[in-house]
């Protein structure tokens, strides 16, 4: 028994109304529904908004993915779910929150089944980038401005240098790193600084200004991004 086809389907950042009406439709005919969580017990961000769209009927599996960097332990999970998802009738959905493009659970997994000549179809979701410029009601870029992201805030400084908006997904030191960036610090007044907190929720927080001016807690918490721009002159 092989899995027909598997479904990876992006739910956006937060809010329920930000599912694409394609993902609403295949979640409505979804038989299983494949839910990643961190660890046991934990409630799942993508699976609390895509919930109310399931069948009744539809089977729901929880794959532990652990928050670690223990390689090892990451790799026999990615492997276990896998194989539960190619051990599966028909065809069957896997979700994530956000895109799956994009710094994705999913990914991992993705590898595997195509290696498994599995049958994956992606179904692009909001991705939190974009949905925090508009939360911040800014462009991210215009004209020929360039645009980087970085995942915990790597090679900070050198990017700051390159690039007219630098968006920095999951950190939580984001001010320390801040701070040892010798072109933010010694030209402050060129930068801006967006954080957003649960983009899309009811219980989003956002914060904006110059560097001196923002709330740094906020992106300590979970579901965090910063935005920074330079400014125009």
């Amino acid at each position: 028994m092989v899995v027909k086809k598997v479904y990876g389907i992006g739910v956006g950042p937060g809010s329920k109304d930000m599912i694409t009406l394609k993902a609403q439709k295949i979640l409505k005919n979804t038989k299983k529904l494949f839910v990643p969580i961190s660890k046991h017990g934990k409630t799942s961000v993508a699976y609390e908004i895509v919930k109310e769209f399931l069948n009744p009927e539809t089977e729901v599996v929880e794959l532990l993915f652990p928050m670690c960097k223990d390689e090892t332990l990451l790799k026999k999970h990615w492997d276990e779910a896998t194989e539960q998802i190619i051990n599966s009738e028909d065809e069957v959905s896997i979700i994530t929150i956000g895109d799956v493009t994009l710094y994705s659970t999913l990914s991992y997994v993705w590898h595997r089944l195509k290696d498994n000549n599995i049958d994956v179809e992606i179904l692009n979701g909001i991705s939190s980038p974009f949905a925090a410029a508009s939360a911040l009601n800014i462009p991210l870029v215009e004209g020929d401005e360039k645009l980087a992201i970085l995942p915990q805030g790597k090679d900070l400084e050198n990017t700051l240098e390159h690039f007219d908006t630098v968006v920095i997904m999951k950190t939580n030191d984001l001010e320390e790193k801040l701070k040892n960036c010798k072109e933010l610090m010694n030209n402050k007044e060129k930068y801006i600084i967006g954080i957003v907190n649960r983009v899309t929720c009811d219980n989003q927080k956002i914060d904006f200004g110059k560097m001196d001016e923002i709330d740094f807690n906020l992106v300590k918490e979970y579901l965090s991004l910063a935005i920074i721009k330079k400014i125009k002159e």
